[in-house]
């Protein structure tokens, strides 16, 4: 699995868009467009229930840090399928949605580390912040597919592609992609 997170954070804005023909009226999705940096053109799209919607309402009041979650294709051809996300610090998530790899993790499983002295080996340009990094997760929320890669012999180089192209709302919902594809536009 790769994982890419865009350095640069973006102001992302979500609305609602008409769920007519798109989800059964007694289903608890709710369709949504996610818009970068004032962009008309929505970047992405996803069905999101309504718990998750109300974190993404939380953490969209500020920039926030995008990023994909993918696998990369056995086929060097073949469509990357990824989910975009948001990185979101650990301590803000609500409970019961923190992974449980990391609910387990007990400092007092690695007592060296309170003694540890990392300066020697870390290249940190010599500033010293005091802690560890901010533990994060990606919220992945939104499948985004690129049908006929851009950059087959670098999947890293594909996946900031990607991204960039949503970002900019170049990016197209996966089945008006195919169609294209399939009448050769």
């Amino acid at each position: 699995m790769h994982v890419y997170i865009r350095e640069e954070p973006v102001a992302l804005e979500m609305r609602e868009v008409d769920a007519e023909g798109l989800v059964p009226s007694e289903s608890e999705l709710v369709p949504m467009a996610f818009f970068v940096g004032g962009n008309p053109r929505p970047s992405f799209r996803a069905m999101l229930p309504s718990d998750t919607l109300n974190l993404l309402r939380q953490t969209l009041r500020e920039p926030v840090h995008l990023g994909l979650l993918a696998e990369e294709p056995e086929d060097p051809d073949g469509e990357v399928k990824a989910m975009v996300g948001i990185s979101i610090p650990v301590h803000s998530l609500p409970d019961g949605m923190v992974p449980e790899e990391m609910e387990e993790e007990d400092d007092d499983s690695e007592p060296w580390k309170s003694s540890a002295n990392y300066d020697g080996w870390r290249d940190d340009g010599g500033a010293d912040d005091g802690g560890d990094p901010e533990r994060t997760v990606l919220l992945a929320f939104a499948p985004l597919v690129r049908v006929i890669r851009r950059k087959p012999a670098d999947f890293g180089e594909e996946l900031v592609d990607l991204l960039e192209s949503a970002i900019s709302g170049a990016t197209k919902p996966s089945l008006e992609a195919r169609v294209d594809r399939m009448l050769g536009l």
